[in-house]
């Protein structure tokens, strides 16, 4: 198992996936931020047949804090930011022929129009309620991510402990 560390949750991903904790790694660091304003996903992760482009937040402590940024557009907002800068900066890195991110630029720039899977990955306090209003919320949030986001042809979700589905293959702790 690869175990990446963000905040105070860990994700599993299988080993022979392709990891890396992405808005640390060497190129966004040096190269991709002297981009004024760039933003970045936390966790790259590439199996056989899937990127997936994941930004954790944990909000479990903190939602009055952040309740406003989840029902407002400005949560989705900034993820598809973080998600069009990433892919944008895997250009950069792709044409320095960066060792670092090569196997997650072959996957994105190949010919073949591969499987790419967004995440925001919204762990709060308490389950969400059932109710029609907190419903609407999610559905709302999901609405502004795909308008944002339809450009780059990606599939996109929104995910917690609790609904991660098993096909995934990887877990959260």
């Amino acid at each position: 198992m690869t175990v990446i560390q963000e905040g105070h949750l860990r994700f599993f991903f299988p080993e022979e996936w392709r990891v890396i904790k992405y808005d640390e790694c060497r190129f966004q660091q040096q190269k991709a931020l002297k981009c004024q304003n760039t933003k970045a996903v936390d966790i790259l992760a590439l199996s056989e047949t899937e990127l997936f482009m994941i930004e954790a937040k944990d909000f479990r402590g903190d939602r009055i804090a952040n309740k406003r940024r989840i029902n407002s557009a400005e949560l989705a907002i900034e993820f598809a930011q973080k998600v069009r800068d990433t892919i944008a900066s895997l250009y950069g890195a792709h044409r320095h022929a960066s060792l670092e991110l090569e196997g997650f630029c072959k996957y994105l720039f190949s010919k073949k129009i591969n499987k790419v899977t967004v995440i925001l990955f919204l762990e709060e306090d308490r389950p969400l309620p059932k109710t029609k209003q907190a419903k609407q919320s999610r559905l709302a949030l999901m609405t502004v991510i795909e308008r944002q986001l339809k450009f780059l042809k990606v599939r996109s979700n929104i995910y917690n402990r609790a609904n991660l589905p098993d096909h995934f293959q990887w877990r959260v702790k």
